[in-house]
């Protein structure tokens, strides 16, 4: 089969037991599937500097390193929580990672994918700490931290992200969502597909689709397109 896949906050932890199932849904992609695209937030929080991920962070990634050498193409988009993906992991197992979107194509259908987390623009104090988080300076000091010291970090960027956007999550900010689904259709594609917020929305916009993916964690529930670029959410059952 031909088929393309989308996943998202899938939130992962150090000892999830969430863990096995994913890599088992990971594995169950062989043979039916060309390409999956995980649109942001694999894991808690992703400091992807090898030596600053944990082992169950190196053991999916081996996972996945061998679903690719059985036949399916991954691509990342990198979501709220995730940092320097693309400068770490943009060969094995991603054939690309994009810091804000990519484009995919099935059939006839031509998709803007993005995490989501920057389509509400009034939402500045996220902005603004986006930015900060994944700037140079930022870079800089990483570079100079001892390996023991990434799961520390990392927990410090939780309690920080806890506190942004409490309000613009309250509810789906549909007037900006559309907009961009809007924007995406005089572009020339026919749909949109994005994570972040955490709930299943299928939605026609001005002859384009909107998706939004929930999040897998909670029902382990995706995004498949067939060969005829006709979309549906789908239950992973091991």
């Amino acid at each position: 089969m031909n088929d393309l896949v989308f996943v998202a906050d899938v939130h992962l932890v150090e000892g999830d037991d969430l863990a096995p199932a994913f890599a088992a849904f990971l594995r169950s992609l062989v043979g039916n599937t060309r390409e999956c695209i995980i649109v942001g937030d694999l894991f808690n929080v992703w400091i992807a500097r090898r030596r600053f991920m944990s082992p169950g962070q190196l053991h999916l990634m081996q996972v996945m390193v061998e679903v690719a050498a059985s036949g399916v193409r991954f691509k990342y988009v990198e979501g709220n929580r995730d940092y320097f993906v693309g400068e770490n992991w943009n060969e094995r197992p991603f054939s690309e990672v994009a810091t804000s979107h990519l484009e995919a194509t099935s059939g006839p259908t031509r998709l803007l994918v993005s995490h989501g987390d920057l389509v509400n623009e009034a939402d500045r104090q996220y902005r603004t700490w986006r930015a900060f988080s994944r700037s140079a300076p930022v870079r800089g000091v990483l570079a100079l931290l001892p390996s023991s010291w990434g799961q520390r970090l990392a927990n410090d960027l939780e309690r920080r992200l806890r506190g942004t956007n409490r309000k613009h999550k309250a509810a789906l900010p549909m007037e900006q969502l559309e907009g961009f689904t809007r924007k995406a259709a005089r572009a020339g594609h026919q749909g949109v597909v994005l994570g972040h917020f955490h709930t299943q929305v299928q939605k026609q916009v001005d002859g384009a689709t909107l998706w939004i993916l929930p999040d897998w964690r909670d029902g382990q529930r995706y995004l498949r397109f067939g060969e005829d670029g006709a979309g549906r959410f789908v239950t992973f059952t091991a």
